[in-house]
This record gives structure tokens, sequence and C-alpha cells, in this order.
């Protein structure tokens, strides 16, 4: 990609900024510390490209950015697990998808079960089927070859089925 113009970068905010959210409520559990980790996210980034730095996957770039603010985030607040967002605040990411009861049963049993991963697990199973990344993607993310990702993906799955009796 290289240089990044203004238009393309408004058009990656268009396109990135609900699965950056995701990703962010995700790790964080909090919708308002997640909302405002994706805008400095975005911040940051644009900050990055008008200092003049290039950036090859503009994708990748902003979940790794986002995934930084989300760690430094946690180490200085309370973190709060999905049931209790569910609970308290209503959170639900994936509210407007789920278009019956029985989707939506699934879906909050299948979140039951991700939580119980480890957090490499969750992260590239969250990366790849929550926000739809593809594994090269996931490796740049995360700084690893995609082939560990894909690994970690693969067993991940069949630790979830085994958990959930699939």
């Amino acid at each position: 990609m290289g240089k990044i113009t203004e238009a393309a970068f408004i058009k990656a905010y268009d396109e990135y900024a609900d699965e950056i959210f995701r990703f962010c409520a995700f790790r964080v559990y909090d919708r308002e510390r997640a909302r405002d980790v994706m805008q400095d996210t975005f911040t940051r980034t644009w900050a990055y490209v008008i200092a003049g730095n290039e950036i090859e996957n503009l994708r990748a770039f902003l979940y790794k950015t986002a995934r930084n603010l989300c760690v430094n985030e946690l180490v200085r607040g309370k973190t709060f697990s999905l049931d209790e967002m569910q609970e308290v605040a209503g959170f639900d990411p994936e509210d407007d998808q789920l278009d019956t009861p029985e989707r939506s049963t699934e879906a909050a049993l299948l979140m039951q079960h991700i939580t119980t991963l480890d957090e490499a697990s969750q992260e590239v199973i969250t990366l790849r089927y929550m926000n739809g990344l593809a594994v090269n993607e996931i490796g740049e993310i995360l700084g690893e070859a995609p082939n560990t990702n894909s690994v970690r993906i693969h067993r991940a799955l069949q630790e979830l089925k085994k958990r959930m009796h699939v």
C-alpha cells in the first residue's frame, strides 16, 4: 500500500471502525473505553501517516495499534467479564446480527465457551471469526508466522468442540 492518502484513510475508517470497535470491546469489556480506544487507534495511525511513515497493510496496522492500546488500557484499569457487561450494561457486540432467538442463544453459549480458552486462543478466534481477518493478517497483527496462527486456530476450534460436546 505504501503512502496513504487522506481519502484512503477516511475510507479505511468507514470500512474498519466497527470491526476495530468490536475487537476493542472484546478486549477491554467496556463499551465507552472500547470506543475511546478505537478512536485513539485511528488518531495515532493518522499521526503516523502524516509523519511520513508508510504502511503496507492498513487493516493489519490498525489491528496491531488497537491491540497495543487495549493492552495499555487493561494495565491501567479494571477488567470485566463478558457476562458482567451483558448483565450490567446490556452490551452485545453482535446485537444487530442475531436475528433469531436461537442464533442469539447459540452465540451467547459460544461466547461463554470462548472466554474459557486461554488468551492467545481467544485472540486468534476473535480475529479470525468475529473480525473476519485472514490468517496472514492475524500474523502481521500478532507478529507471528501465519502457520503458527493456523495451528492455534485449529487447536482452539478443536478445544471449543470438546467443551461444547459437538
